[in-house]
């Protein structure tokens, strides 16, 4: 049964946020629409429309909510990391690509993501947004490494075959593959990389 909130404008925004996320989780992009998200949350419509006025608004938070929940679980693994060298491309692998496959949250991400990449007026909007994020935690040293860039490209691939749910990559050579991008991330930025350095084992699941 819908109810009205009013005097719970902020537990009404979250709870509709919450909704949009379930129905990403539960039938995909395309079955967030204002009326399946205000019968999710167990609101009226009109509740809806007092926080978000069209789908795009709505989308925008969800994004915007999702970006400062990925930022602080970054920030989180920075703090955990001794080694400033190249601490936060090592926290970006850990939260873009460690996160567990029922991980809501990291599904949701992917699924906004997913829609940037491939929607060109939504990528037009998010883009900058997302890039700042990612940037926003690196020091001047790391933005500016190539090897470092280099570990960020390949951690953006991982998570692109994790999002396409790539299976040729199996899970041993996945975890061998961030083993390495780990290692490289504690090379001095600028020194010369060589992979046969870097190899090590990785013991078998």
């Amino acid at each position: 049964m819908t109810q009205r909130r009013k005097n719970q404008p902020e537990v009404t925004r979250e709870q509709l946020l919450r909704a949009a996320a379930d129905l990403i989780l539960a039938q995909g992009l395309q079955a967030v629409t204002l009326d399946a998200i205000a019968r999710r949350a167990g609101v009226l419509k009109a509740d809806l429309l007092e926080h978000f006025q069209t789908k795009p608004v709505l989308l925008d938070a969800l994004f915007d909510d999702a970006t400062q929940r990925f930022a602080a679980a970054v920030a989180a693994e920075m703090e955990k990391d001794p080694d400033p060298n190249g601490r936060g491309t090592r926290a970006y692998l850990r939260v873009t690509v460690n996160a567990p496959a029922d991980d809501g949250e990291a599904h949701v991400m992917r699924s906004l993501i997913g829609l940037m990449l491939f929607d060109p007026e939504v990528r037009e909007l998010w883009s900058s947004i997302w890039d700042e994020a990612r940037e926003a935690q690196l020091s001047p040293q790391e933005q500016e490494s190539p090897e470092l860039t280099l570990c960020r490209l390949a951690i953006d691939g991982l998570w692109m075959s994790d999002m396409l749910e790539h299976r040729t990559v199996s899970s041993q050579m996945r975890a061998s593959v961030i083993h390495r991008i780990e290692a490289l991330t504690r090379k001095a930025p600028g020194a010369p990389v060589r992979l046969r350095d870097e190899v090590s084992r990785v013991p078998e699941e």
